[in-house]
């Protein structure tokens, strides 16, 4: 049993049914998703898949300017940190633990280091220490994104 929908090819370093769980967090931020299993700090967590597209939608990830990749079903999934503990390396679009991440963890990622602009800007909660209070995308001008 697979992660991705039978119609997306077989990819190397897909993410496997046994490493991860997506699964409804809370009304305010929807579907996460949930490591089944311990990671260290530099491991690959896995390759995303999807369609790829032109346009930004809720669930695309941006691979380079103009390209971005429609994945409902499991990175489209992982949320938002300002202290995030994994990244997505564009190029590769692999997923790579930044510290270590313990079963039962949320897999987090900071929106704003792949995506020029946002779907959706929206006001972070994260709790992180640095916390930037506003995620919106690389391009959107600070003063743009000053919570009042």
């Amino acid at each position: 049993m697979r992660l991705y929908p039978d119609f997306l090819p077989v990819i190397p370093d897909e993410p496997q049914p046994g490493d991860f769980l997506v699964r409804r967090i809370d009304d305010q931020q929807g579907e996460g998703v949930i490591a089944l299993r311990d990671f260290a700090a530099g491991e690959t967590l896995f390759r995303m898949n999807g369609i790829p597209m032109t346009e930004v939608t809720q669930h695309t990830l941006q691979l380079a300017p103009g390209v971005h990749l429609h994945d409902p079903w499991l990175a489209g999934k992982v949320l938002h940190s300002c202290a995030p503990n994994c990244r997505l390396e564009g190029a590769t679009q692999l997923y790579i633990a930044v510290r270590d991440i313990a079963a039962g963890d949320l897999l987090t990622m900071d929106y704003d280091e792949t995506e020029d602009v946002l779907y959706r800007s929206f006001e972070c909660r994260c709790g992180a220490p640095e916390c930037r209070g506003y995620v919106a995308g690389r391009l959107v001008p600070v003063a743009a994104t000053s919570v009042q």
